[in-house]
C-alpha cells in the first residue's frame, strides 16, 4: 500500500488540507513555504496552491503558502495581500476571516475583545482555527463538521509521537469524510446537508462554490453563487436538476396552447453512457412553451444524467450540457409568491404604472404581449439573463458591476433562501447612472420581482426604470463576439479588425463602435434623390413616435431606404429605431414599443458597407509624425459628452494649429492658431462646431499642425 511518512508536527496541516478538501474552509492559508512534495500532495487532494510573499516590519520577508478548491479565492487573496505587510488591523482580519470562512459574529468579536470567554468547550475549541464568539449561533453548527474530520485524520494518523503511515487513501482523496460543504464569503451558517457523492457530476466551467452550476446559471436561478447552498438542507445543483426533472416528467404529452408540453422523439438505436454504460434511447424529447413561443430538445440521454442530478451529459452520441436558462424560460419564467404587490400597480403585474408607462407597456394589461408571462416578470427575466454578460472592470462602453459583500447573511422571507447581506453596484459609462441592489434582491429578480423582503433589509425596491436604464446601454451584446465590441468573430476578420481585441487600432473606440459611427456619419451624408451609380437614401417618416427605453430620445416610426444600384437592385431598408442606435455606435438594437410590441435586431455591417461602398477608415486625416519629440496624447474622457480635454508636447516655441475633423475629412472647428512655448499645453473642446452649434454624436478626429508635423487622433462624442 502506497504510504507518504509525515511527522506528527505536520498533523495540522493533514487536517487544514482535509477541511479545505471537503470545503468546510473555502480558503486555507499555511504561514510558511511547504515542500515541492507536500504542494503535490494537496495537488493529490484536488486543490490548487499559491505562494504569497508578505513583508515584516522590521524589513524581513516571508512566504505563506494558501489552497482552496477554486483559484478565485487565491486571487482574491494574492490581490490583496500580495507584497502587503503584516499586521492586524481590523480591515485586514475582516477580510482574512471573509476568506477563510471564519464566522462574521466571531470575527467582528474578535477584534472589538480577542479571546473573549465563550461557551465553547477547550477540546472542541482546539479543533477551529477561529476563536468563537461567546453564545454564538453558527459554531455550534460547525462544530460537527470539524469534529467528522478531525476524528477521521486523528483515525489515520494513529495519535502516535513517531513518524507514522498514511494509508493512499488521503492521497487519493477517497476517504468518507463528512459532506463537501463549503461556507458563504459571509461565513454564516451552514445546513446540515450532505452532497450526494454521484459520479455522473460533471464539473462546469466557472463554478465558484464548485457545486455544478456555472455562476451564470446560478444568476438566472436566483441561487447563492458564493456558496453551493441556498435552501436549507440541499445544494443547489441537487434540488434544481430535481426540480426541473420534476416539472419534464409531469408535462403533457399532446399539443397545448395555454402550458407548456413535451413530445417525446424515440430513434431505433441506443446509445451508452460514458460513466454508468447505461443503454439509453438515442432520441430525444422536445419541451415547448406554446405561449412565448420557446422549445428546447433534450436527448433522452441528458434526461439520464438529469436523473444523477447533473445538467451536463456524456454518451456515445450525445455530450454537451442542458441550456438552463432558457429551460427556466420554457418552464418557469417567474414565481408568483417572489412578485410583492407594490403600491401604484393598477394591473399587478409587478411594475408601477408610472414604470409601464415608461417601459411603454400597457398598465392596465399585465400580460401587454400575451405570452403568458407578467410584464414585471418579463422585464426582470431580460435583466438577469444580462448581469452575466456584464463584466466587473469598466471598458468604456458596456455598463459593469462591483461586488460588495457583508459579513454575514439573510434570509429571504418568501422562500427562505440564505444570501449575503451585501449588495451588488452598478455602472453605465453611457449615461453615468449607477446603481445599488442586494444580492437578496437579485435572488428575487431572478424569480421575477423588483420587490424584496429580507430579514436583514425589509421591504426593499429596485426601481424597474432606474435598474433598467443603468444595466442596459445602446451598444448591446451579440453572439460569436470574443472581445464584446459589437462586432462578431467574422466581421472582425472581413473589416480587418483583431477579433481578439476590442480596440484594434488603439483609440480608445472599440472596432464595432468605432465602425458604427463611421457608416453612420456618411449614411447621414448621402443625397435624398436618386443617384445612377452610386448610394442615395429615400425618408420615410411617419406620424407617431416611440421612446427608446434607454435615452428616452422620441424615434420616428419610419424608416429609410438605402439604394445602390451598383450593388443590388433592392434598397437595404432601416428603421429610425436601428438608426438611433447606428448613431450610438451600435448595429444592434432593441427596445419595447407600441405597448409591449418587442422590437430587436441588427443592420448587417457588411451589407451596410457594401451599400456606402466604404473602405474602413475611408477620410480620416492619416497620423504622420516627421519630428519624433512632439507628442500629442489621447483625449480625455473618451467617449465624451459635454467636454473633453487634449493634451500635446511642444519639444522647442511653435506655430500650431489644432483643428477638429469629421470623419468624411470636413473641418468642423478650429481650436487654436497661435504660437506657443514649448512644453506642455491643454486645450478643451466642448463638442461643438465653428458657429457654436453642438455637433451630433460620432467620431472625430483632431489634428495637431506644428512645423513640418501632423499629428492626429480619433475621439467619440456621445450626446
Amino acid at each position: 500500500m502506497a504510504v507518504l511518512k509525515i511527522p506528527k508536527m505536520e498533523f495540522e496541516l493533514i487536517y487544514l488540507t482535509e477541511l479545505t478538501k471537503q470545503k468546510i474552509k473555502p480558503l486555507s492559508r499555511w504561514e510558511k513555504p511547504l515542500s515541492i512534495k507536500h504542494q503535490r500532495w494537496l495537488k493529490q487532494h484536488g486543490l490548487k496552491t499559491e505562494t504569497v510573499q508578505r513583508r515584516t516590519e522590521s524589513g524581513g520577508k516571508i512566504i505563506e503558502t494558501i489552497f482552496s478548491k477554486s483559484h478565485r479565492y487565491l486571487d482574491y487573496y494574492r490581490k490583496h495581500f500580495e507584497g502587503k505587510l503584516l499586521n492586524k488591523l481590523p480591515e485586514t482580519q475582516f477580510m482574512e476571516g471573509f476568506l477563510f470562512g471564519y464566522p462574521g459574529c466571531c470575527v467582528k468579536q474578535f477584534i472589538l475583545n480577542p479571546y473573549a470567554k465563550n461557551n465553547v468547550s477547550q477540546e472542541d475549541q482546539q479543533k477551529l482555527f477561529h476563536w468563537a464568539c461567546p453564545d454564538c449561533r453558527v459554531t455550534p453548527e460547525l462544530l460537527p463538521y470539524y469534529q467528522k474530520v478531525y476524528d477521521d485524520v486523528r483515525e489515520q494518523y494513529q495519535g502516535k509521537l513517531k513518524d507514522v503511515n498514511l494509508p493512499s487513501q488521503i492521497l487519493s482523496g477517497k476517504l468518507s469524510w463528512a459532506a463537501a460543504l463549503a461556507l458563504c464569503l459571509s461565513s454564516s451558517s451552514l445546513p446540515a446537508q450532505v452532497i450526494p457523492d454521484s459520479s455522473h457530476y460533471i464539473p462546469v466551467p466557472q463554478d465558484l462554490d464548485q457545486d455544478y452550476l456555472a455562476d451564470a446559471e446560478e444568476v438566472y436561478l436566483g441561487t447563492n453563487f458564493f456558496y453551493s447552498y441556498t435552501l436549507p438542507g440541499i445544494t443547489d445543483n441537487l434540488y434544481w436538476t430535481g426540480y426541473f426533472k420534476f416539472l419534464i416528467d409531469v408535462l403533457p404529452t399532446t399539443p397545448q396552447t395555454s402550458q407548456p408540453y413535451r413530445e417525446d422523439y424515440y430513434a431505433n438505436g441506443l446509445e451508452t453512457c460514458q460513466i454508468c454504460g447505461a443503454p439509453v434511447n438515442m432520441g430525444f424529447v422536445r419541451i415547448i412553451n406554446p405561449m412565448r413561443q420557446l422549445q428546447q430538445d433534450i436527448p433522452f440521454m441528458g434526461l439520464h444524467f438529469l436523473d444523477s442530478h447533473c445538467f451536463s451529459y456524456d454518451g456515445t452520441i450525445h455530450s454537451g450540457r442542458v441550456d438552463v436558462g432558457q429551460l427556466k424560460k420554457i418552464l418557469y419564467p417567474y414565481q408568483p409568491a417572489h412578485m410583492i404587490p407594490v403600491a401604484g400597480d393598477a394591473d399587478q403585474d409587478g411594475l408601477t404604472d408610472a414604470e409601464e408607462d415608461s417601459l411603454n407597456f400597457d398598465p392596465g394589461n399585465v400580460d401587454t404581449n400575451a405570452d403568458s408571462v407578467p410584464d414585471g416578470a418579463e422585464v426582470a427575466e431580460q435583466l438577469t439573463r444580462l448581469l452575466p454578460k456584464l463584466k466587473d472592470h469598466s471598458d468604456q462602453i458596456h455598463t459593469h458591476f462591483v461586488y460588495h459583500p457583508l459579513f454575514g447573511m439573510e434570509n429571504c422571507t418568501v422562500c427562505g433562501a440564505e444570501l449575503n447581506m451585501g449588495h451588488i453596484e452598478f455602472h453605465n459609462p453611457e449615461n453615468g447612472r449607477t446603481f445599488q441592489i442586494h444580492f437578496n434582491g437579485l435572488h428575487t429578480l431572478a424569480h421575477g420581482g423588483f420587490s424584496y423582503d429580507g430579514t436583514a433589509w425589509p421591504n426593499q425596491r429596485a426601481d424597474a426604470v432606474k435598474l433598467y436604464r443603468t444595466m442596459k446601454t445602446h451598444s448591446l451584446h451579440i453572439e460569436n463576439d470574443a472581445d464584446d465590441d459589437g462586432l462578431t468573430d467574422e466581421e472582425e476578420i472581413y473589416f480587418g479588425f483583431d477579433p481578439n481585441v476590442m480596440d484594434s487600432d488603439g483609440d480608445n473606440i472599440c472596432d464595432g463602435m468605432d465602425l458604427a459611427l463611421q457608416m453612420n456619419t456618411i449614411l447621414d451624408g448621402l443625397p435624398t434623390q436618386v443617384v445612377p451609380n452610386g448610394p442615395y437614401v429615400i425618408h420615410h417618416p411617419t406620424f407617431g413616435h416611440w421612446n427608446c427605453l434607454l435615452c428616452g430620445e422620441a424615434v420616428n416610426m419610419g424608416f429609410m431606404e438605402l439604394f445602390n444600384s451598383t450593388v443590388a437592385a433592392d434598397p437595404l431598408n432601416i428603421s429610425y429605431y436601428a438608426h438611433h442606435f447606428l448613431k450610438k455606435g451600435s448595429f444592434a438594437h432593441e427596445g419595447r414599443i407600441d405597448y409591449g410590441q418587442w422590437m430587436e435586431g441588427r443592420v448587417d455591417p457588411i451589407t451596410l458597407a457594401r451599400y456606402l461602398e466604404l473602405v474602413v477608415n475611408q477620410g480620416i486625416p492619416p497620423s504622420v509624425t516627421t519630428g519624433q519629440t512632439f507628442l500629442l496624447e489621447q483625449n480625455f474622457p473618451n467617449p465624451f459628452n459635454s467636454e473633453t480635454m487634449i493634451r500635446f508636447y511642444l519639444p522647442r516655441n511653435s506655430f500650431i494649429e489644432l483643428s477638429i475633423f469629421n470623419i468624411l475629412g470636413e473641418n468642423v472647428r478650429s481650436l487654436s492658431a497661435e504660437k506657443l512655448s514649448q512644453g506642455n499645453h491643454t486645450l478643451r473642446w466642448d463638442g461643438t462646431d465653428n458657429s457654436g452649434k453642438p455637433l451630433a454624436s460620432g467620431i472625430y478626429v483632431y489634428q495637431l499642425n506644428a512645423g513640418q508635423t501632423t499629428l492626429s487622433k480619433k475621439m467619440f462624442l456621445l450626446r
